[in-house]
């Protein structure tokens, strides 16, 4: 054997090794005689946790368990199950028993930290600290120089504007360059500083060109218009812009010292701040409509109400020449050319500064000439160094020192060697994490590396939802149907081909009044035709709406119709917590629509509300319930569904295949263990 393959014999040994001692997910025990049932029992189990069906897998788990207590499949998957359900504390204490016993792995051990950390109430408020550095010089085809402007999509990806390459760079996740775009053929950026991103649509605001240009997420041109002058609709440097979500788009018109409010396709309605802004650049609304302007010439923030008239200004004696700013929270932070970032707190009316940190080599550094600044949903803050030609990145310190929380929801074998795995990745607080490149993710099957044939992040199903109606059975929501078919009707009105809607009635006993369609008519009819009982356990209801729900892809949600009135059999099979715990572990929120906010009832159905994401209406509510499809809508599917081909040869056997799954994301990693028997 010659020395090369020596060498490589000893490195692949002490791979295996590394993943041995990793705590990867092993093959089955050997069973006894009388333990062989174990077995029946535990694959049993298997097949009802992918189904979704967590009762029954949790029965057949506890079953194997008994047969053979030291079996650790069946308690891994029973604490999963567990936690899927909502029984986090019992997920907890399967967990705990196995790492007393000392057969907790990695994997598991890591979920463990999970889960404590979940049920401790975790703080989201980590302080940032330093991630890593893009420099536009080193992307080659992906390259930028003079970044002036940064802005984050729905999914996660970071969008970066530069001035002298005109170029918009897309970023995935983990800060790799994925897309680069300029244009259309003829229709070139030549200067680009501002940028605005809403759904699908980016608007760029072209400096050097006085025009603003459209874009789709891919970066497909769209549309321009603009030219250069001074009459409204033409522009001399707009410098910044923000798109909203009523549909227009406010535009920092820095050379006429002025804001223009167009239309989004650039029809002009209005200007703002004549004659009270001087080279007016960054420009952000918040969720009140105010309108904040980086007054660069006058070294201010000035803000206007939504209809364009002057509130106040935000000085600081350190700005110099302030560029841009973004709006989190209730902290405005600003990007100061000269002075670098600051931070405004709008509650405590104080300033703090940022102007310099600690990189990965423990030097202390600062901002050349802070352009823009912005955030992500992790609470991660990128800030343009126009100068260096570079993007700085900042995380939660919590999120860079923790491991992800990855969950395989199911196990989908029916198409052998063809597997699919759906799986749940989130942070140590719960939050889904978006959009990790394929390139992030790793399956081994046992302890082998094998190729991901394909994953899709749901993308293409978030254009469908699926909702549980859930309608308290008394009488007070009967004799009310007046008031409940007007609050529900306008959702019902905008139910689309692929949507799926069912009607369960919440009694005694939860019943399925319609069962999942798309007719608004028929749902509105079994409205009519309840015929009210004294009792109603919806406790029980929420939870039988949220099971109908697991198989669905795409947004999903319940909608429930309840009187707020007290009921003694409303939660004593399945308590709010649990049903909170429930719709949390897959992300469903749910939304009350309540007769009256004076019931016994309405704090805890409030709570409910919170703690899913879900909202609390009382009706008639003003209106406002016609935003339920925009809010459903808004709540996308974070899964992931990865496939593989099988490389297990099992030559007929019924042979337990164990799977592991990682992923990677930005600084932190995650691993998932999950099974299925071979046919």
């Amino acid at each position: 054997m010659g020395r090369r393959t020596q060498t490589k014999l000893f490195v692949f040994i002490l791979f295996l090794g590394i993943l041995t001692q990793s705590g990867w997910s092993e093959p089955l025990p050997n069973f006894g005689l009388k333990e062989k049932e174990a077995r029946t029992f535990f694959k049993r189990g298997l097949a009802y946790y992918n189904k979704g069906e967590f009762a029954a897998a949790r029965e057949n788990f506890v079953r194997s368990l008994s047969i053979k207590p030291d079996f650790v499949h069946p308690k891994f998957f029973l604490s999963e199950a567990y936690y899927l359900s909502g029984d986090w504390q019992e997920s907890l204490s399967e967990l705990e028993q196995l790492e007393s016993s000392n057969k907790l792995d990695l994997i598991s051990k890591n979920r463990l930290d999970a889960l404590r950390y979940r049920l401790g109430g975790g703080n989201r408020k980590d302080n940032l600290e330093y991630y890593k550095s893009i420099f536009g010089d080193d992307l080659r085809r992906f390259r930028f120089r003079n970044p002036a402007d940064l802005a984050v999509d729905e999914e996660g990806y970071l969008y970066v504007v530069s001035f002298d390459t005109a170029n918009v760079v897309k970023f995935d996740a983990n800060g790799f360059a994925v897309e680069n775009f300029k244009g259309s053929f003829g229709r070139n950026l030549e200067g680009p500083v501002g940028i605005s991103i809403r759904g699908k649509s980016i608007f760029v605001a072209d400096y050097a060109g006085d025009r603003i240009y459209e874009f789709d997420t891919r970066g497909t041109y769209v549309n321009r218009f603009g030219s250069t002058g001074k009459d409204p609709g033409s522009f001399h440097g707009p410098a910044g812009l923000y798109f909203t979500k009523e549909g227009f788009l406010y535009v920092s018109d820095m050379g006429n010292n002025r804001i223009q409010k167009l239309s989004r396709t650039g029809e002009p309605l209005q200007e703002i701040g004549v004659g009270i802004l001087k080279q007016p650049a960054g420009i952000k609304v918040n969720n009140r409509g105010e309108i904040f302007v980086a007054d660069r010439g006058n070294k201010r923030l000035v803000v206007f109400d939504h209809e364009g008239n002057f509130l106040k200004e935000i000085n600081n004696p350190s700005f110099k020449r302030p560029r841009n700013l973004s709006i989190k929270d209730n902290k405005v932070v600003v990007a100061d050319e000269t002075a670098g970032l600051f931070i405004y707190d709008s509650i405590s009316k104080t300033w703090s500064g940022f102007d310099n940190f600690k990189d990965s080599k423990n030097t202390v550094r600062n901002f050349d000439q802070a352009f823009s600044v912005t955030f992500d949903y992790t609470g991660s803050m990128f800030v343009a160094d126009f100068n260096r030609h570079r993007i700085e990145s900042f995380s939660p310190k919590g999120q860079l020192s923790s491991n992800l929380d990855l969950i395989v929801e199911r196990t989908i074998s029916s198409d052998y060697p063809d597997i699919s795995l759906v799986l749940h990745a989130k942070d140590r607080h719960g939050v889904p994490v978006k959009a990790i490149p394929r390139d992030s993710f790793r399956i081994y099957e046992m302890d082998n590396l094998s190729p991901l044939i394909g994953l899709t992040d749901m993308k293409k199903y978030n254009n469908r939802i699926s909702v549980s109606i859930v309608a308290e059975n008394s009488q007070i929501v009967s004799d009310s149907y007046a008031t409940i078919e007007k609050a529900i009707r306008p959702f019902l009105s905008e139910i689309r081909v692929e949507d799926k809607i069912q009607l369960l009635r919440s009694g005694k006993d939860t019943q399925t009044a319609y069962p999942f369609g798309k007719s608004m008519y028929d749902i509105l009819k079994a409205l009519r035709s309840f015929v009210p009982e004294e009792e109603s356990q919806i406790g029980k209801s929420l939870q039988k709406g949220i099971t109908d729900l697991l198989d669905s892809l795409g947004p999903r949600a319940i909608i429930a119709i309840v009187s707020g009135k007290d009921s003694k059999a409303a939660f004593t099979q399945f308590s709010p917590t649990k049903i909170i715990r429930f719709a949390v572990a897959h992300d469903i929120p749910i939304y009350f629509l309540c007769l009256g906010e004076n019931g016994e009832s309405v704090s805890v159905y409030k709570e409910i509300a919170e703690k899913t994401g879900g909202k609390f209406l009382t009706i008639p509510s003003g209106g406002t319930e016609k935003n339920l499809r925009s809010w459903i809508d808004s709540k996308k599917d974070r899964r992931y569904l990865l496939s593989f081909k099988s490389r297990i040869n099992s030559n007929g056997m019924d042979v337990y295949v164990p799977v592991v799954v990682e992923a990677i994301f930005r600084n932190s990693n995650g691993k998932a263990e999950t099974g299925f028997f071979t046919p």
